[in-house]
């Protein structure tokens, strides 16, 4: 009975592959429709590229979700109110003004923008020392690169459903960028899509209450 349970509950894992016909995106610009929620924050939000409810394997999420993040940031949680879909408000931190970086030659004027890659999914068994370095991103069921870490909705309390996870080695070029970095070092890091070099950006929504939230965590 336990075994028939377990097998019924399974969750099934997919890892993102490039396909010019795919029906998600990583990077690309702004869509004109979309607006950047108000905020403080040195480099502002980066635009990550969308997530299409269109494909069946996102079927529950209740729109195309446009992922955003300040992901040069000390962040630790950030969470956005999504009710409008292409205004989202930020509800989580309010004090965006003194959240630190470590780029010090960031500024709110700051920009980082990466090339459009179309991507779809395939099922995989999930990450393992062979294919760790090759998996781009990961939808169905998150690896965690530190411990578990599920959010609760600030909005409703319930636990938050996971998106995707987006990995640092999905090779996304950045296609323009005004940042001028203080080391070849820092400034190779602004040359492709990452977060904090080798992590991973953790995506969660709550549906119904239309709240997601993003965080990174790495090794």
């Amino acid at each position: 009975m336990d075994f028939i349970k377990n097998f019924l509950n399974k969750t099934k894992k997919y890892e993102f592959e490039f396909d010019e016909n795919g029906k998600h995106q990583l990077g690309g610009e702004i869509p004109d429709e979309f607006i950047i929620p108000e905020n403080e924050f040195k480099s502002n939000f980066q635009y990550l590229g969308f997530i299409n409810n269109d494909d069946e394997v996102f079927n529950w999420l209740p729109f195309k979700l446009n992922l955003i993040c300040p992901i040069y940031l000390d962040i630790d949680l950030i969470f956005l109110d999504y009710e409008k879909p292409n205004e989202p408000k930020l509800i989580y931190p309010k004090n965006t003004s003194e959240i630190g970086s470590a780029y010090t030659t960031l500024d709110i004027n700051s920009r980082v923008i990466y090339e459009a890659q179309n991507f779809s999914l395939s099922e995989f068994d999930g990450v393992t020392e062979d294919n760790e370095f090759d998996i781009k991103g990961i939808a169905g069921k998150p690896h965690w690169d530190q411990k578990q870490n599920i959010p609760k909705c600030p909005k409703t309390n319930n636990k938050m459903k996971f998106v995707c996870q987006l990995t640092s080695w999905n090779d996304v070029p950045t296609k323009y960028t005004n940042v001028v970095a203080d080391n070849d070092y820092e400034q190779n890091l602004f040359s492709k899509m990452n977060f904090w070099d080798d992590g991973s950006l953790y995506v969660f929504i709550e549906p119904e209450a239309k709240t997601v939230c993003y965080f990174i965590q790495n090794t």
